[in-house]
């Protein structure tokens, strides 16, 4: 790490250890203004996120029609950004026992990526019944890391060694964070700033312990994945939304180069006005995308709904709506879920598949494996896909019930 480039009124101290510089973060609350363009920043970013807010209340009867695929949207994108490419598609016929059915990544990939599921879920039901401990992160971390890549490197640990980042070598890394004898005392300031509560608006408090998570680099391996589970923790904790459906990593993944240089210029330049204005800026831009894609789930449910309840098949609206749950399914799996025989759930898939809601992608003539491909597009695809204008879209829809009510089992019977 070159010391020379950290200037001005950074928030740090540097100091050597070993023979190398190391980064020591300031304790928050840092020093900042909130000049104007902030103030409409963020005033713009509390809009989209009320207005997202509004779905969130209308399906709260079937939370996992949205809840569940957009916290696997999030796992991908936030691994992605660390170099891992499974898809979504992927992460669901992993989650179904269906590897075979995993085209383009790896089956380490997509298990890699369920992790990531498991621990927001994991964090996301705790976090209902007690505060954000070190223990509790420390929890998340090893189911992060558990059976895959990195899973050696002391998960459920804070690190016992020195990390870099930008290469192994501390005197050629870009960033040195604190040495490892530091690390309890960093994330003890960090876990009591975070118990006390938004000492700003909860926004700009997320964006500021999201970036001195990320300075203090507690784990051996990981970091970055726990840093962006930490936002999703909080959003939710300080009931920013009535469910977690606002996710930031496909805008990190997207502007990753960006997002790397803002949390550095916070370290080496005081750029804090700089990396939340950027932050909010990823609110902004996933609120009105998860929104689009939340109506475009509510939209197509209604229209299964539409097309499915003259049929009078108490099998067929059953297996499409667990759809919605995990879009990837096979004839046995069909039996489970809609609790019925064999010959039922096969005729029910066949009819599915003849209708173009299902299509089988093993190829085989036995153990077939079918996706949901519209539900899976409306996850997967990028948003320019779906809507010719993201902005013209979100605006279209001024209140929660220009969207058509609450969704559960009942809807399609």
């Amino acid at each position: 790490m070159d010391p020379t480039l950290f200037t001005g009124n950074y928030p740090g101290e540097i100091s050597t250890e070993q023979g190398y510089p190391t980064y020591n973060p300031e304790s928050l609350p840092p020093d900042f203004e909130y000049t104007q363009e902030l103030i409409e920043k963020l005033t713009e970013a509390r809009g989209t996120v009320g207005k997202l807010a509004g779905i969130g209340q209308m399906v709260y009867e079937s939370r996992m029609l949205l809840l569940g695929p957009f916290i696997r949207r999030e796992a991908v994108f936030s691994s992605r950004i660390e170099g891992t490419y499974a898809t979504v598609s992927a992460v669901y016929a992993h989650e179904a026992g269906e590897e075979d059915a995993i085209e383009g990544t790896t089956r380490h990939e997509a298990a890699e990526v369920f992790n990531y599921v498991k621990a927001t879920q994991q964090g996301l039901n705790r976090i209902g019944e007690s505060e954000i401990t070190a223990e509790l992160l420390k929890e998340l971390h090893e189911i992060l890391m558990s059976d895959v890549r990195g899973g050696e490197k002391n998960p459920g640990e804070f690190r016992p060694d020195q990390r870099a980042i930008g290469s192994r070598d501390p005197r050629e890394a870009r960033f040195v964070p604190p040495a490892s004898h530091r690390v309890t005392y960093e994330m003890e300031e960090l876990i009591e700033y975070i118990q006390n509560g938004p000492k700003f608006d909860p926004l700009i408090d997320i964006s500021l312990i999201h970036y001195q998570f990320e300075t203090i680099h507690p784990f051996t391996d990981g970091n970055g994945r726990m840093g962006r589970l930490i936002i999703t923790l909080l959003m939710d904790k300080w009931g920013l939304l009535p469910d977690p459906f606002l996710y930031l990593s496909s805008y990190f993944n997207q502007y990753r180069d960006e997002y790397v240089d803002r949390l550095f210029n916070v370290n080496s330049k005081g750029e804090w006005e700089e990396w939340m204005s950027f932050f909010l800026d990823g609110v902004i831009d996933q609120s009105k995308e998860v929104f689009i894609r939340s109506k475009e789930l509510l939209e197509l449910r209604d229209k299964y709904r539409e097309d499915y309840q003259g049929r009078r098949s108490e099998t067929l609206l059953t297996i499409i709506y667990e759809l919605f749950k995990n879009p990837v399914i096979t004839i046995t799996q069909a039996e489970d879920r809609a609790d019925v025989g064999y010959q039922a759930a096969r005729s029910a898939i066949y009819e599915l598949e003849d209708d173009g809601v299902l299509t089988e992608v093993t190829g085989k003539d036995r153990y077939k494996v079918y996706h949901a491909s519209d539900i899976i597009g409306v996850i997967e695809k990028p948003i320019e896909d779906l809507v010719d204008d993201v902005d013209e879209e979100f605006e279209k829809y001024q209140s929660p019930s220009d969207l058509n009510g609450q969704a559960s089992i009942e809807d399609f019977s």
